[in-house]
């Protein structure tokens, strides 16, 4: 039996949610308490034996209260939470081309200039992919459109999967769906090469955001070409929504879309107001409480399916229940702490400039911009530069909300912040980001507190480690 001078419990932070008290530390160890318990607790008045004996037996096999016998699992536990830390690079975005062939209303990329990315450029990112010390890598294709620089997509499937030896690589595209013939969809599913599309909702909706140069909404013609992926090549699309103004009415509508097409997975994800979308933001924008009520009433109806039989998960959600219940690192770069812009994902322009992050090649700055791959011909070099230090430093959710009950599992993206603040050092407080992670950390706690059958629904969204690949997730 432990006696009082062999134990100590690990400072810890605390919520009051429901009527009940989430008390976590930094372990990433955590318990939902009563009154009379959490008072015990806050005072050191927990008793090893007789009448406190349970309570003190629980928090110990929850991990808030430790000792030499139990220290050990307690760390290996934590690098498992944040097995990020002690990874490489894994997720290579290649932005193929700036051009495009529709006007979104929400794009989010600054650039003006059209530039397609050459050869030249292409070879230097497969050997910067190849430099990675990560085993598990994903090559993703983005643009503009990228499919509009179709010769050096091919170049770089096609090379990449020659070249490659003893990487788990995964090669993914993010398309609008416009521009894909027979032959394209032939090449690409050949390849096992991974499609995602935009899809904000039905076609009344996506028309609003989504449209060509002469105004004419795209919903027919990717919906089209979605059918055709499915039927005639047995591919599924993953598809993603973008939440605007015009969605907040219309939660049932996006996820009953979702669940229509086949999908078993939907981001509710806010508009972020950078590029295009600032100049629309009067049209698009809200409030972060705005979408904090959509959120709420999209997850209490995609909870209600889920009862039902209907399975769709929830992809911040999922990664979050992942993180708290599932115990594991699902990799999602912007809820690493510090964020995973750089250490953890590549953006790799058309003239070859490396950026840390997707965001940070959107809004433009070249405080963000880390190197060439032209010039900076080793992997390593880009990982030394001293403005991803100061990124990821502004990204430790440690010094900005070292109080907070959510702090083991929060993270933020320090250039959003950047984009709406103009400053690298965050007002986490005045952070659209974060109290909109902090508003969704709160509703699944809110909903582990309600009902066990609302924990079966968390738990069965849980994956395998590190997703299907083990790559990093955006």
């Amino acid at each position: 039996m432990k006696t009082k001078e062999k134990y100590a419990v690990i400072p810890f932070n605390s919520s009051k949610i429901k009527g009940k008290y989430l008390v976590s530390n930094l372990l990433g160890k955590w318990d939902i308490l009563d009154k009379d318990e959490f008072r015990k607790l806050s005072s050191l008045a927990l008793a090893e034996n007789g009448k406190g004996q349970e309570l003190f037996k629980r928090l110990y096999d929850r991990g808030i209260i430790v000792d030499q016998d139990n220290f050990k699992g307690l760390i290996k536990d934590f690098k498992e939470k944040n097995a990020n830390l002690f990874r490489g690079t894994s997720l290579h975005i290649a932005v193929l081309t700036t051009r495009c062939n529709l006007k979104c209303k929400y794009c989010q990329t600054s650039c003006l200039k059209s530039e397609d990315m050459n050869y030249e450029v292409a070879q230097r990112i497969i050997k910067h992919i190849f430099d990675t010390r990560e085993r598990a890598v994903t090559l993703e294709f983005q643009g503009g459109e990228p499919i509009l620089n179709w010769d050096v997509l091919v170049f770089l499937v096609e090379n990449i999967r020659k070249l490659n030896v003893g990487k788990n690589l995964k090669i993914s595209l993010v398309t609008n769906l416009t521009l894909l013939n027979d032959e394209k969809m032939n090449f690409l599913c050949d390849n096992k090469v991974d499609i995602c599309c935009s899809l904000d909702g039905p076609d009344f909706l996506h028309n609003k955001n989504r449209f060509f140069a002469n105004g004419k909404g795209t919903y027919g013609t990717i919906a089209k070409n979605i059918k055709k992926l499915n039927k005639n090549f047995g591919k599924k699309i993953n598809l993603l929504p973008t939440i605007t103004k015009d969605s907040l009415n219309f939660y049932k509508e996006i996820v009953d879309e979702y669940v229509r097409w086949g999908q078993t997975s939907i981001a509710i994800r806010p508009v972020n107001q950078m590029g295009v979308a600032c100049r629309n933001w009067l049209d698009l924008g809200y409030s972060f409480h705005q979408f904090n009520d959509f959120y709420k009433k999209a997850m209490d109806y995609i909870l209600e399916l889920n009862k039902k039989g209907i399975y769709i998960r929830e992809r911040i959600a999922g990664v979050m229940v992942e993180k708290i219940l599932g115990g594991y690192d699902p990799s999602y770069v912007e809820l690493m702490n510090p964020c995973g812009a750089g250490r953890s994902t590549l953006a790799y322009m058309p003239n070859g400039d490396c950026y840390p992050c997707d965001e940070a090649r959107m809004v433009g700055e070249d405080m963000f911009k880390l190197g060439n791959v032209l010039v900076d011909k080793n992997h390593g070099d880009l990982m030394k530069k001293e403005n991803l230090m100061h990124l990821l430093q502004s990204s430790v959710m440690n010094l900005w909300d070292y109080n907070s009950a959510y702090l083991p599992w929060m993270g933020t993206c320090p250039v959003v912040n950047y984009a709406l603040q103009n400053n690298i050092v965050p007002k986490v407080s005045c952070s659209t980001i974060h109290n909109i992670y902090k508003f969704q950390f709160n509703y699944i706690f809110e909903k582990i507190i309600e009902s066990a059958e609302n924990v079966k629904v968390f738990k069965s969204w849980l994956r395998t480690k590190g997703g299907k690949n083990g790559a990093k997730t955006k």
